[in-house]
């Protein structure tokens, strides 16, 4: 099992056919500052297993990008030292968006898991609608793509921080949106689906007003078929991840919310 994949599932997860709304309705003023920051656990749970591998940091700053005001997010995963004896993980995402709209500028990635490395660098052209990607994954050295380009297109730590923008007033339970996730030289069209408001007991947090959604994910190695990830969302405006929940063949990958900071 590739870690860098498993990661990845917790926010994303690909659907291979299905239509929606167009891209997700958002709010012009975003919920969040410069200065935020978001941690997270991250655990394996199967039948009475149910421990803590990683721990992922989300932070947000702000700054100029080629003359203009922009968002700077860092995405950083690591494995809980006891796990870094048997498989050492560490993921290192950067993403560079603009603060009118949240549209993608530039993406850095570099993982290491055990033996295998991993790095991604995207300039986002969208004059052109293509993405200028320099990557090299599986060890194949370094290579240029041009990725196509279209509105619905986003990074991981992007897409986490447009979903932050929606306008619930103009969304219902059952309503679907399709986006775009891109990753090393490929991207992958998404069906989210908006499932409703519900309480939700977080890990050591209590009970919180949250926003449920979901997304099919596809039969492979991980994942058996007809499935469904499922992301919660805090319900106060500020739409923080409350808990993520990725199914895999032998029991799921939860990550829970441990702190936040606005």
């Amino acid at each position: 099992m590739r870690w860098k994949l498993l990661i990845l599932s917790l926010f994303v997860s690909v659907a291979l056919n299905g239509q929606g709304k167009g891209c997700i309705p958002t709010v012009p003023d975003p919920p969040f500052k410069a200065g935020e920051r978001i941690d997270l656990g991250l655990f394996y749970k199967w039948g009475a297993v149910n421990t803590e591998v990683a721990q992922a940091a989300i932070t947000l700053d702000s700054l100029q990008f080629n003359g203009q005001d922009a968002w700077h997010l860092n995405f950083n995963v690591k494995s809980a030292p006891f796990f870094d004896v048997f498989f050492k993980m560490r993921e290192d995402f950067h993403s560079w968006m603009t603060m009118d709209g949240i549209r993608p500028l530039r993406f850095t990635r570099n993982t290491l898991e055990g033996k295998y490395t991993a790095t991604n660098d995207y300039n986002y052209d969208w004059e052109e609608m293509v993405i200028h990607a320099d990557v090299n994954f599986y060890n194949r050295g370094m290579e240029h793509y041009e990725i196509p380009l279209h509105p619905c297109v986003y990074d991981l730590p992007a897409m986490i921080f447009y979903l932050r923008t929606m306008d619930l007033s103009k969304m219902k339970p059952g309503d679907q949106y399709p986006l775009s996730f891109a990753i090393d030289e490929a991207v992958f069209d998404i069906i989210l689906t908006f499932q409703g408001a519900e309480p939700l007991k977080v890990r050591k947090l209590g009970v919180r007003n949250s926003l449920l959604f979901s997304c099919s994910v596809v039969s492979g190695a991980m994942f058996e078929g007809n499935q469904e990830l499922k992301f919660w969302l805090s319900d106060d405006g500020t739409y923080v991840p409350l808990a993520i929940m990725a199914p895999l063949r032998v029991g799921s990958v939860w990550a829970w919310l441990k702190d936040y900071q606005p």
